[in-house]
């Protein structure tokens, strides 16, 4: 039953990655490109103003000056935690479980349960947000096929069903 959950893990992050690549091209495709910066040998030519390279200004005081006050934002309708956190967990949810399976160490399924319930969270609060970021028409959102994306939802049920039924088994037998 361990090697069936494996498998069906396996496919479910299959989706995932086939899901992401069809949702980053449509995103490509209807996203806003940033314009391209100018080469610094093209600025520093267009400018009277004398270019040191690797030299940092010095005050008056001979001290360098202080460091700029740089606030990242992140613009509307993008989230990148939840971008990174949930292939990243469900890839340390595999390797979990796929201990489990070549070791037969009971905890290491507990623990993949607990990080696919975790990675299964994530998911879900991803998938509601780009609604929402659809629905306000934001143009970072992520556009997922649905059919796709209900094999991907299918797929991860039916893992953590899987999990949940070998984890027990394995705690019991």
């Amino acid at each position: 039953m361990a090697i069936a959950a494996l498998v069906l893990w396996i496919a479910t992050a299959a989706l995932g990655v086939t899901l992401l690549r069809s949702g980053s091209t449509l995103r490509g495709a209807t996203g806003d490109e940033a314009p391209a910066e100018a080469p610094a040998e093209e600025v520093a030519a267009s400018t009277s103003v004398l270019v040191r390279i690797g030299a940092v200004p010095l005050t008056s005081e001979g001290k360098p000056p202080p460091g700029p006050h740089v606030r990242v934002a992140t613009p509307p309708g993008e989230h990148p935690l939840l971008e990174f956190s949930h292939p990243a967990l469900a890839i340390t949810g595999v390797a979990c479980w796929l201990m489990f399976t070549l070791v037969h160490y009971r905890p290491f399924a507990w623990i993949a349960f607990a990080i696919l319930v975790a990675t299964l969270l994530l998911g879900a609060s991803w998938f509601v947000r780009n609604r929402e970021a659809a629905g306000r028409g934001l143009s970072g959102s992520w556009t997922f096929p649905p059919r796709l994306l209900g094999l991907h939802g299918l797929a991860a049920g039916l893992s953590i069903t899987l999990t949940v039924v070998t984890a027990l088994v394995a705690t019991h037998g």
